[in-house]
């Protein structure tokens, strides 16, 4: 007899276990493990569940059997059940969409974006980003014309030094870092761009087997998105982990994977595009279908399953947690009076779903302190 998954790492087995009969569905558009029935803010059963994300419902009686949701899924061993949580999920394709500011984010994304003249610390929040010709220019930032320099930009998202190392720096994306040996810039604008470090190691994907006690999915990754700049050394007395508005960040906070604690957990974070902005994370292990693309064409195999670690819904009176730019930003929550680093967010989509509280954008993080542990790096500046 089967006992019920309770945790995180449980209902993640299960899914792995199940990964066949999730995928048989063609409307699926992810799934993630979190709480049956869960709303922010709302009344949560506390029944951890697998959630599956559809474009629609249908009468299970127009269903052709092998297409149809399980409303109960088992492992492998027969030692674990879970139940399924079927939401219906929109994906509108939003372009060129602005956010709408506070006056006060206003006034920080302008010193954020060094824009005022009044930051003097190279500090989580603040803008960065790189240079590249078109010809050579990597698919994560787009290029017009042939021979023009481009830029794109990103965020701090901490201040870091390695573990066993003299290097000190700061950790963002890969998509932001690009390569190991990318240099990394203050982008111009009113004034000339500065160079600050150079990009000296970037992670892509993980194994989930290596990333996750006792889940090996095949051809299954999760998206890690990061990476270690090392600053100049005339730069690193300019290094604070600490936040404009917000405060010094303290430590970081460590993810149960036994528990399901994280479901629910308030967070925040202050990016370049977007400036501070707060959220609640709704899930975890959220598999992103829209990001296999670029690995499935790189190994030339059956489609990759990519999961993100967090998945997280803005607080109302905000229409996203974070748009294009704020990538690298650090993910933030308390405990008590401390300000602890969560995560590192990596990307978004426009994504309503069908409830009462429907969401706006949904944002992607990956889990810090695991992200810090297989990097061999660690959350404070050494001297």
């Amino acid at each position: 007899m089967p006992r019920s998954a309770l945790t995180l790492n449980e209902l993640a087995k299960v899914r792995s276990d199940n990964r066949k009969i999730l995928d048989a569905d063609a409307g699926n558009q992810g799934t993630a493990l979190g709480l049956k029935n869960y709303l922010p803010g709302g009344v949560r059963t506390g029944q951890p569940c697998i959630i599956v994300y559809v474009p629609y419902k249908l009468n299970e009686d127009m269903l052709d059997p092998r297409f149809r949701i399980p409303k109960l899924l088992t492992s492998s061993d027969g030692e674990l059940e879970a139940p399924t949580d079927v939401v219906i999920t929109t994906l509108p394709e939003i372009k060129g969409k602005k956010p709408d500011l506070s006056e006060q984010n206003k006034k920080l994304v302008a010193a954020l974006r060094w824009e005022d003249g009044t930051l003097d610390h190279l500090r989580p929040g603040a803008q960065i980003g790189g240079y590249f010709f078109p010809k050579d220019a990597p698919a994560a930032a787009s290029a017009a014309g042939d021979t023009e320099i481009q830029s794109y930009m990103g965020t701090v998202g901490y201040v870091v030094g390695e573990t066993k190392g003299p290097a000190v720096g700061i950790l963002t994306n890969q998509h932001i870092g690009i390569v190991a040996g990318q240099s990394i810039y203050i982008p111009g604008g009113k004034q000339p761009s500065v160079c600050v470090g150079i990009t000296r190691e970037v992670r892509q994907h993980y194994p989930d087997d290596e990333w996750l006690a006792g889940v090996d999915e095949p051809f299954a990754f999760i998206k890690t998105d990061a990476a270690f700049v090392s600053v100049e050394a005339h730069f690193r007395s300019k290094l604070r982990n600490e936040l404009a508005e917000v405060g010094r960040i303290e430590g970081r906070y460590n993810v149960d994977l036994d528990t399901m604690d994280v479901i629910g957990l308030p967070v925040q974070k202050v990016g370049r595009t977007t400036g501070r902005t707060t959220g609640v994370i709704i899930a975890y292990g959220y598999r992103a279908t829209h990001a296999n693309d670029s690995l499935d064409r790189q190994m030339g195999k059956e489609p990759a399953n990519i999961y993100t670690d967090f998945l997280i819904s803005p607080d109302e009176g905000f229409e996203e947690f974070a748009a294009h730019g704020d990538s690298g930003s650090g993910i933030l929550t308390n405990d008590g009076d401390k300000l602890l680093g969560l995560g590192l967010l990596w990307g978004g989509r426009p994504t309503d779903f069908d409830r009462e509280e429907g969401y706006k954008t949904l944002a992607y993080g990956i889990n810090l302190g695991r992200l810090l542990d297989v990097m061999g790096l660690d959350g404070g500046i050494k001297p």
